[in-house]
């Protein structure tokens, strides 16, 4: 099956905002135009225009136009993070399925990521990441406070971060990351379309704002086959290292 034509321009259009050709402040083409460069009619240019909006990538002002908003707040976080440079590569044939939005009794664990009570409700996102429509990650994301009306209405969500903290106003400073080979349980396995007890690589990922207080909790599911998890350091890295 082939990705939708506003996927494509908006994909299209994401990567040349982050790769400055068209710059923070500036105007992007108008809809006619746009329909020109993409050989399609107006309602997927509109669709993509309506999904870069709602992600925070463009602001649209009746009678000006489309303008590029600045997302320098999220800049520095690589979108996938040890997948980043797998990711940036296979960009074109990726895609992010939002499976549920809901508010969850979650495991005990997670909720003390929060350092809130067990009994304490979280907003949940689980998201399915697809490469050529197969699945290879399966994202639970989860939040003590979040809209969670935005966030349905945003539908399938491209960068869970970006939107996080562009549109849900959630402040990153902070990261703490730890990963495990683990077996797919019978959730997992249904959602990644692999057999129980398939071998996996999960993430726990958890992030703080600049009071190092925890503001989500990312716990994440990776068929690492053609993924490989990797991590670049500079040189004040490597003098930490064992």
């Amino acid at each position: 099956m082939n990705k939708p034509l506003h996927m494509t321009i908006f994909e299209d259009i994401y990567t040349k905002i982050k790769s400055n050709y068209y710059r923070k402040g500036s105007l992007l083409p108008t809809e006619s135009e746009l329909q020109e460069i993409y050989g399609v009619s107006r309602s997927p240019v509109r669709e993509a225009l309506g999904k870069l909006k709602t992600e925070g990538f463009i602001v649209r002002k009746p009678g000006i136009g489309s303008i590029v908003a600045d997302t320098s707040v999220s800049a520095p976080w690589t979108p996938m993070g040890g997948f980043s440079a797998n990711f940036n590569e296979k960009t074109a044939d990726v895609d992010c399925k939002t499976v549920t939005v809901s508010k969850v009794l979650a495991e005990d664990y997670i909720t003390k990521k929060f350092n809130a009570e067990s009994s304490t409700p979280l907003v949940n996102v689980t998201r399915v990441r697809r490469e050529n429509k197969i699945p290879i990650f399966l994202l639970f994301h989860y939040y003590l406070e979040a809209d969670m009306k935005q966030i349905k209405e945003a539908g399938d969500i491209f960068y869970m971060r970006q939107f996080a903290s562009e549109i849900l106003g959630i402040n990153f400073e902070y990261v703490s990351e730890e990963i495990k080979a683990v077996q797919a349980n019978s959730e997992v396995s249904y959602l990644l379309d692999v057999d129980e007890g398939y071998p996996l690589l999960q993430v726990q990922r958890t992030s703080f704002d600049a009071d190092y207080k925890p503001v989500e909790f990312v716990e994440y599911y990776v068929k690492t086959e053609n993924w490989p998890y990797k991590i670049t350091f500079n040189k004040n890295n490597l003098n930490n290292m064992p």
